[in-house]
């Protein structure tokens, strides 16, 4: 039996050098790479475009944010002044305020309703308990911050807005 391979024109013949080899397939692998990149790519800018029409209300929940500034207590009343930061990407409206004694848990204020809007990029000052007295309730001793019973207190400070994000803070009397 003659071997298959004995053939002389078998013999000579040359295989593919590396490098060539190497080029080759480097081409192959980036050319169906870039397709697929492309196409993965394509998909989600039109999943973003699409999320762009969809709950746009949604969205900007996440994009509201708040930063208490400052917190006053103001001595001798029971007035306290709020100043807050928008510093979010979408306008935010406070719709409520409650404060709570952490000490004692007690509610100083409970859902006042307060409806003023912080525009993009600027702050806004909440005063509580200026022109009528049911705002904030200090039912103990003279009914001022300067009374014992509050002014060596701590006070959670809680805003809800109207997209339904809630901000928290503490503070405590002539200390803030």
């Amino acid at each position: 039996m003659k071997n298959v391979f004995s053939n002389r024109f078998l013999k000579n013949r040359r295989a593919v050098s590396q490098v060539m080899g190497s080029v080759v397939i480097l081409g192959i692998v980036s050319s169906v790479g870039s397709v697929i990149l492309f196409n993965g790519m394509n998909s989600i800018s039109a999943f973003t475009y699409d999320l762009s029409f969809h709950e746009a209300s949604k969205n900007q929940i996440h994009r509201e944010d708040l930063v208490f500034e400052h917190v006053r207590f103001e001595p001798n009343t029971d007035n306290l002044e709020i100043d807050l930061a928008n510093i979010g990407s979408v306008e935010s409206t406070i719709s409520s305020i409650t404060i709570i004694n952490i000490d004692n848990q007690e509610i100083i204020t409970n859902w006042v309703d307060v409806d003023q809007t912080i525009q993009l990029k600027d702050n806004q000052q909440i005063i509580l308990d200026l022109i009528d007295d049911t705002q904030i309730l200090l039912v103990q001793g003279t009914g001022t911050w300067n009374d014992p019973a509050y002014v060596n207190s701590e006070y959670r400070i809680s805003l809800t807005t109207t997209r339904g994000n809630f901000f928290t803070t503490v503070a405590s009397p002539f200390n803030t």
